[in-house]
């Protein structure tokens, strides 16, 4: 059963229960309120009887015409001529004899009604006789020492008459109610359960795998702040989803890419290799052939390393102390000098210190990527220029070459994994391809930032921004 359906069976219910309480109250009291003015009616009629059986009898025992007994059958007969109310009979009792009655059923008037009344007393009582209802009344005077009784009664079929009229009124009107209301809470539960319903779409979607899908509920209630954060939960898979499909996306490229890299030189090894085994090569060939194989494993050697430090700063936290970072520069130089020296580069900087708080294993690691790369770009007789300054509440330290520089697509992947702007200059300078991921690495895990601007042809420059310690 869907939940409108609920909540209109409910209200109906409700409603039914409502109206029937209501109605069985308001009954009740009509009833009684005719009830009362029915039996105040009978009495009314009693007392009119009994007042003009007294005072016949007065006038006639002081007209000294005999005992009463003689004469209250005749007076009972004048009485019920001068009367014309309706639905009225009485009978009169002397003693214990009914000298008088207008109808024969008065003979067997109920006995409760005369115990325990006395003279000026009244009693009365209600009583079905077949299918009608009548409402009996009596009351009590003394005349020569004897109980003279003046029984009255009225038809109250009436009130039953009203009684069943309303009722049925009430009940036809109740069922006009209950079908009017059911329709109305019909619509209302439909309005106020559609955003319900388009709620129950969109997530039927989002679990069939769309998950750009949204909720179009326009509501200022509690459902359409849950309409909003439920677009917000799947704007929140759907970014998910996202990024482990990138991360996916990734993983696979990078076991591509990586199973690429180690190929080429286990190719060129075996081959060398190989050729070496199955013949004489000249001197001169065969040490060709072993720097090459050298070469090519010291590439791989390289790569290990690099692809080491990626997963272990993945996996690990890093520990950051104070450190000077015209000591690091220094440093990173002094690894790197050899290697510029060959190539007769010469490297110049302009620095002002500072302290920040750093893993300075792993920044001299990150510095060294970016020279070597540096260096890889720049030719003979070329100049690297490392720059130092606060800026703001940062420090900025910058490495400039002016060598062959990146166009805009190299610059927006070159901190992907095994990518490389020139791959040939890159293979034949021993690069893996894993420099700047390494370099991205560690310098986001220090929270600082990486900047890179390059022109085709004209150099690049390389910025890393750190917090200062305070």
């Amino acid at each position: 059963m869907k939940f409108r359906d609920k909540v209109l069976f409910a209200n109906l219910i409700l409603l039914s229960i409502c109206l029937g309480f209501a109605g069985y109250l308001m009954m009740y009291r009509n009833f009684t309120l005719a009830w009362q003015s029915q039996l105040e009616s009978g009495i009314a009629s009693n007392n009119m009887v009994q007042y003009m059986v007294e005072y016949e009898l007065l006038s006639r025992m002081n007209n000294s015409e005999g005992l009463p007994e003689q004469y209250l059958s005749d007076i009972g007969a004048k009485v019920a001529g001068s009367i014309h109310s309706d639905g009225m009979e009485f009978a009169i009792r002397y003693g214990e004899k009914l000298v008088y009655t207008t109808k024969k059923e008065l003979d067997t008037v109920p006995e409760k009604l005369f115990q325990n009344l006395e003279a000026g007393g009244k009693n009365y009582q209600q009583k079905k006789v077949g299918k009608r209802h009548y409402i009996y009344v009596t009351s009590c005077s003394k005349v020569n020492g004897r109980q003279l009784h003046i029984i009255s009664r009225n038809d109250a079929g009436a009130v039953y008459t009203l009684m069943k009229q309303q009722t049925a009124y009430y009940r036809l009107l109740s069922i006009g109610m209950l079908a009017a209301t059911a329709v109305f809470l019909y619509i209302l539960c439909r309005y106020l359960t559609r955003p319900l319903e388009e709620l129950n779409r969109v997530s039927e979607q989002i679990a069939d795998g769309d998950y750009a899908t949204k909720a179009a509920v326009n509501t200022s209630d509690e459902i359409g702040e849950l309409a909003e954060k439920f677009n917000r939960m799947s704007d929140a898979v759907a970014g998910h989803m996202k990024a482990l499909e990138n991360m996916v996306h990734q993983r696979e490229q990078f076991v591509a890419d990586f199973t690429h890299e180690m190929k080429t030189p286990m190719t060129a090894i075996i081959g060398y290799a190989d050729t070496m085994r199955s013949m004489e090569l000249p001197r001169q060939n065969e040490i060709m052939a072993l720097n090459y194989i050298f070469s090519e494993g010291q590439r791989l050697e390289t790569m290990s390393k690099k692809l080491f430090q990626l997963i272990y700063l993945n996996q690990h936290e890093i520990e950051k102390k104070p450190i000077h970072i015209t000591n690091l520069v220094c440093e990173t130089g002094q690894l790197l000098a050899p290697f510029l020296m060959e190539k007769k580069i010469e490297l110049e900087t302009d620095m002002k210190d500072a302290v920040i708080e750093a893993d300075k294993e792993l920044l001299v690691t990150a510095l060294y990527n970016i020279l070597d790369n540096a260096k890889k770009a720049s030719g003979e007789n070329a100049k690297i220029k490392i720059t130092g300054r606060t800026d703001g509440e940062e420090y900025r330290l910058t490495v400039t070459d002016y060598g062959t520089g990146m166009d805009k697509e190299d610059i927006a992947h070159i901190c992907d994994e095994f990518y490389m702007a020139d791959k040939s200059r890159s293979r034949g300078e021993g690069g893996a391809g894993l420099g700047m991921s390494l370099v991205s690495l560690i310098i986001k895990r220090h929270g600082a930032k990486l900047l890179v601007e390059s022109e085709k042809g004209q150099g690049t420059s390389v910025h890393l921004l750190f917090r200062e310690k305070g």
